[in-house]
């Protein structure tokens, strides 16, 4: 038998096979086993919701357009309908705050604060001309 310093395996051809399948199927449950450990994908957590504060609100939502229509209501004359509501957030209270920026159809902006009290009345708490 001839047998070579590379420790290539020409002579042993057999064992050779079977070592190489061993350390393939070694490779393999290694793998499997780092794979099973890696930590696993984690979805984002919510922000909690804190009492009494502001809260992201849908601009198209049907609560908020009512309270902007109510805000442009009481703003001053002159700066004609409400084009859009740019943003809005909620805060719960005795009843409800909708803090909005609007935009109306002369290109005025204004940030404005509606209160929708319990008994379904509104109120216009602030509104600032953003310039």
């Amino acid at each position: 038998m001839h047998r070579t310093i590379s420790g290539n395996c020409y002579d042993r051809r057999a064992s050779c096979k079977t070592r190489n399948r061993l350390i393939s199927v070694f490779a393999l449950a290694l793998c499997a086993g780092l794979a099973a450990c890696a930590p696993k994908a984690v979805e984002p957590v919510p922000m909690p919701v804190i009492a009494g504060g502001w809260s992201a609100a849908d601009p198209a939502g049907e609560w908020v357009q009512a309270a902007a229509r109510y805000a442009v209501s009481q703003l001053p004359a002159g700066h004609g309908a409400l084009a859009e509501v740019m943003s809005a957030q909620t805060q719960v209270v005795a009843g409800t705050n909708w803090r909005m920026a609007l935009r109306m159809a002369d290109g005025t902006r204004w940030n404005v604060v509606v209160w929708h009290r319990l008994d379904g009345t509104y109120a216009l708490t602030d509104a600032q001309q953003v310039p």
